[in-house]
């Protein structure tokens, strides 16, 4: 098989409607994806809408005359005045950018929706008409707010005053205190700066002596002290319960000092429900870090996530550890980071989308909040929390290809209906006797004039039922060649081999051209025959009784190979390129094209290679006794005569 798909169409103009057609598989995929199209014409201001868009309006098919005006109407009023001004810049510029806005139900329901536009039909280097798709993000919307309100929980713990976080050195004096904590006796963080941490709380120093000597000592945390504090007198922290945290602050090999992190308990039940939150079923990953971005602490799951187990990476800095390097894998420098920058300026930050990299160096993509640890110093901690949003990514991916396909139908469709298909042929040579022929090799001409290649274009084709009328008009290009005279090769999709309508066409044509259907071969590929033999064989069948020559595309890659030669009446095997390509330094393949054209010599049927690209090749090819041979050292493809184009 050459590397070009051919197929055909109608070519016949679109009427004038409200619903824009679509095929049932791109219905089926609008709805799944909650997704619908439009197009509006710009020089007649006429807006059409595909079934789901009636839909995704909380209507019924065919209920409204779409226009802009009604989309205008149906828009929420806090989003109305923006999306009048978006369709008023669209009729005066003749273009719009994305936009997202919300839209009001006639029962009343606010949905959320995301429109893509491009421009189509240009016309002294401005579209006609703009072609968009639409989807429902009510449900991701709804989703990202859920995620929002769980990555701002330590945040929201640390300015509601339940979580507090202070540091002391190995003299038990306090370096680092945040807000939540100082203000519990009623004092700023500058205040404490300096106290030994019996000062801060004499009345229940007792209690708490133990636990900072044995991280001090043992540098091993203590977790979970349940601590019970009795009134003390002024500047000392007031009666309640606490749950404390002790971790060894580590530098190097040394314990340099004692972080605690504090909840309050003193309501119980509340204080159960918060210290589960925090502790024990935290969802996302927790750091606490140093003036330094050095990490002092970081949760289960934060390990997890990262790889790295907590005395690995205590320490060490984050961005150094984990934040060096960007999704693509080029350098981060710390200057350029936003999360050192929380604790160099001292601000709160959120990201939807940032990279991590594991300890086993991977990259992953994160969403994150980040706050500074305020102390009173001059220089501040922070607290990061992040999740893996690796899932979210590959949704909104996916998201994205299927409105850039949605988009590519627009432009099929408008390709067939303005007759901007084309063709190009590259020679079939004989290598020992035959006639020459061409084989057709389909593109597209872009609403600018571009050239654009079928890899672009047929995959949209095949997914949504539009690749059958790209066969037809490949079919009827095809056949007015051959009336001239020459030998043409066509490729046929899956779809058109199932469909037995398509042979009376054939058969028309074939008269109303007066070509000679031996002049026409039509390529089958042994992937499309795996869909449906039994259709597959009745339409080669039909083919031949018309006079028209089957040729067996990509013979050898399939598992079928041998039953289609005895259920097909075929008269060419394609060899398939891969074979051919390393047909000079691979002696397997060597062997394997040797079989293949002894195979087609027992059965009756001659042999084409295509993929030549040097003279050893082709020298090969014709020891072997290969009938025809195609490639760029044999012709490169070319434009075909304007009369058939």
């Amino acid at each position: 098989m050459a590397m070009d798909r051919s197929g055909g169409g109608s070519g016949s103009r679109r009427q004038d409607r409200t619903r824009r057609p679509t095929s049932s598989a791109l219905e089926q995929a609008e709805r799944l994806s909650q997704t619908a199209s439009w197009e509006w014409d710009l020089e007649t201001d006429r807006l059409v809408w595909s079934e789901n868009m009636f839909r995704l309006f909380g209507l019924e098919p065919g209920e409204i005359d779409p226009s802009p005006e009604e989309v205008i109407e149906r828009t929420h009023p806090e989003d109305r005045q923006r999306v009048q001004d978006e369709v008023e810049k669209a009729r005066r510029q003749r273009r719009t950018p994305d936009v997202t806005y919300r839209i009001v139900w006639p029962d009343g329901t606010i949905r959320i929706l995301r429109g893509t536009t491009v421009g189509e039909g240009m016309q002294e280097g401005r579209p006609s008409k703009l072609v968009g798709s639409v989807q429902d993000l009510t449900a991701l919307v709804a989703a990202q707010r859920e995620t929002a309100e769980s990555l701002n929980l330590v945040e929201t713990l640390q300015a509601a005053a339940p979580v507090g976080f202070a540091f002391f050195d190995r003299e038990l004096r306090v370096v680092r205190i945040n807000e939540a904590l100082a203000a519990a006796n009623g004092d700023r963080p500058e205040d404490h700066i300096g106290k030994h941490a019996a000062e801060l709380a004499p009345n229940v120093w007792d209690q708490l002596e133990p636990a900072f000597r044995r991280v001090l000592d043992t540098g091993e945390p203590v977790v979970n002290l349940e601590v019970e504090r009795k009134p003390g007198g002024p500047g000392e922290f007031g009666a309640g319960y606490w749950l404390a945290s002790y971790y060894p602050v580590i530098i190097g090999d040394e314990v340099t000092g004692v972080g605690v992190v504090v909840v309050d308990i003193t309501q119980r039940e509340e204080a159960e429900q918060l210290r589960l939150a925090v502790m024990d079923t935290m969802m996302e990953g927790l750091c606490v870090l140093d003036g330094e971005g050095r990490l002092v602490f970081m949760n289960a799951e934060a390990s997890e996530l990262l790889g790295w187990g907590e005395e690995e990476l205590r320490g060490r800095g984050m961005h150094d550890a984990v934040h060096f390097q960007h999704a693509d894998g080029s350098a981060f420098p710390a200057e350029e980071c936003e999360l050192v920058k929380v604790r160099t300026e001292g601000r709160p930050l959120r990201m939807s989308r940032d990279a991590f990299t594991r300890k086993d160096g991977t990259i992953f993509p994160v969403a994150y909040s980040a706050a500074p640890l305020k102390t009173g110093s001059a220089d501040r901690g922070a607290v990061v929390v992040f999740r893996d949003v690796s899932a979210e990514v590959d949704e909104e991916n996916r998201v994205k290809r299927e409105l850039d396909r949605l988009a590519w139908v627009g432009r099929i469709r408008d390709a067939l209906d303005e007759d901007r298909l084309t063709l190009c042929s590259q020679p079939i040579v004989p290598l020992g006797g035959g006639e020459l022929s061409q084989e057709l090799l389909l593109r597209m001409i872009g609403s600018n004039g571009e050239i654009v290649s079928p890899g672009s274009f047929l995959p949209v084709a095949e997914r949504y039922g539009l690749v059958g009328e790209i066969d037809q008009w490949v079919i009827r290009k095809a056949i007015r060649i051959a009336a001239a005279g020459q030998r043409v090769e066509a490729n046929l999709s899956a779809e058109s081999i199932g469909n037995l309508d398509l042979l009376p066409m054939i058969a028309q044509e074939l008269r109303d051209a007066g070509a000679d259907p031996a002049k026409v071969v039509f390529e089958i590929t042994e992937t499309a025959l795996m869909g449906n033999l039994e259709a597959g064989e009745a339409f080669a069948k039909g083919l031949s009784s018309l006079g028209c020559k089957v040729a067996l595309d990509d013979f050898g890659t399939g598992f079928g190979s041998f039953t289609y030669l005895k259920k097909l009446p075929i008269d060419y095997l394609k060899i398939d390129i891969d074979f051919v390509t390393e047909l000079v330094a691979s002696q397997a393949n060597r062997h394997l094209v040797k079989a293949i054209v002894g195979l087609a010599r027992d059965f009756g049927y001659e042999t084409i290679a295509e993929g030549v690209e040097d003279a050893e090749t082709l020298a090969l090819l014709r020891e072997y006794g290969v009938d025809f041979a195609q490639g760029l050292h044999l012709g490169r493809p070319a434009a075909i005569d304007k009369s058939f184009s």
